[in-house]
C-alpha cells in the first residue's frame, strides 16, 4: 500500500546556515515530502526568491516540497495584509516547489492570480481548510469544496479543468472519537472523484484519524520532526513504528 508522509518545517530564519541543519536531519528520516512553513519568519518583507530557492535545492527533486504561507485566520503565525502576503505567495511560485498550500477562503483576486501564476511556473496547489473548533457533518465538509468551486467557475471565470490536478485538504477538529470518522469517509467515499484529497482531524482526539487517513485515501499525513507546526501531530518516528506494528511496510 503506498501512503506519504510529510514533516513539516517552520522556517524561521532568512539565513541558510540556520535552516540547513534541520533540512538535513529531516531528509534523513526519508520522507515522502517536506512542507516549508514560510509565515514563521517574522522580517517577512525580506523573503527573496533566491533564498527559497536555495532551500528548495537542498531538498528536491529527491523529496517533493510543499510550500506554505499559512493565512493568520486558519492558523498562520504572523498576520500581514493580502497585498504584502499576495507578493510571499507569488515568490514562492516562481521558486518553483513541487506544491503550494492556499487556503479556500483566500480573497477572489489573490486567489485567481495565485492559480494563475501556480499553472504558468507549473506548481501544484492544494487547496485547504482548517477549522479549529469542530468537525462538521458530510455534507457541510461537501458543500465546503462545492462552494468553492462555485466561486471558481460563477463568481471568478476560471475553467474548472485547471484546478483537477490539485488536492483538496480538508483538516478539522475532533472532540470526539466518532469525528474522526468524518475526514476517513471524506477520503474514501471523494465527492468529486477526480480530486485528490487530505483529511484527519487536529487534536489529541484526533490522533486516531491522523493515522488511519492514510488507509482510507488521504494523499498524506503529516509528522513532525523537531517542532509540531499543528495541535496533535505525531513524531515521523512514532507514525513509522504504528504502521510496522500494524503490519504495513515502512
Amino acid at each position: 500500500m503506498k501512503y506519504n508522509i510529510c514533516v513539516p518545517i517552520p522556517v524561521k530564519s532568512l539565513k541558510i546556515s540556520e535552516n540547513a541543519p534541520i533540512i538535513k536531519k529531516v531528509l534523513y528520516t526519508n520522507p515522502n515530502l517536506i512542507e516549508l512553513r514560510f509565515d514563521y519568519i517574522n522580517d517577512v518583507q525580506n523573503i527573496t526568491k533566491d533564498f527559497i530557492s536555495s532551500l528548495l535545492n537542498r531538498i528536491q527533486p529527491k523529496v517533493p516540497v510543499i510550500s506554505t504561507f499559512r493565512d493568520s485566520s486558519e492558523g498562520g503565525q504572523i498576520k500581514i495584509d493580502k497585498n504584502e502576503r499576495f507578493q510571499i505567495l507569488k515568490v514562492l511560485i516562481e521558486a518553483k516547489p513541487k506544491y503550494l498550500d492556499i487556503e479556500l477562503n483566500t480573497e477572489k483576486d489573490v486567489l485567481s492570480e495565485v492559480i494563475r501564476l501556480a499553472s504558468l511556473y507549473k506548481v501544484k496547489l492544494i487547496y485547504s481548510y482548517h477549522d479549529f473548533e469542530k468537525t462538521p457533518s458530510y455534507i457541510e465538509a461537501s458543500n465546503l469544496i462545492e462552494k468553492f468551486l462555485k466561486k471558481l467557475n460563477n463568481e471568478m471565470l476560471i475553467d474548472l479543468k485547471i484546478v483537477e490536478s490539485g488536492i483538496y485538504k480538508l483538516i478539522f477538529t475532533a472532540n470526539s472519537f466518532e469525528d474522526n470518522l468524518l475526514p476517513l469517509q471524506l477520503c474514501k467515499t471523494k465527492p468529486y472523484k477526480k480530486q485528490r484529497f487530505i483529511s484527519f482531524c487536529m487534536g489529541d482526539i484526533g490522533l486516531f484519524s491522523r493515522i488511519t487517513c492514510i488507509f482510507s485515501g488521504s494523499f498524506l499525513t503529516y509528522g513532525y520532526f523537531e517542532e509540531k507546526t499543528a495541535l496533535g501531530q505525531i513524531h515521523i518516528k512514532e507514525i513509522r513504528r504504528i504502521l510496522k506494528l500494524m503490519n504495513f511496510n515502512v
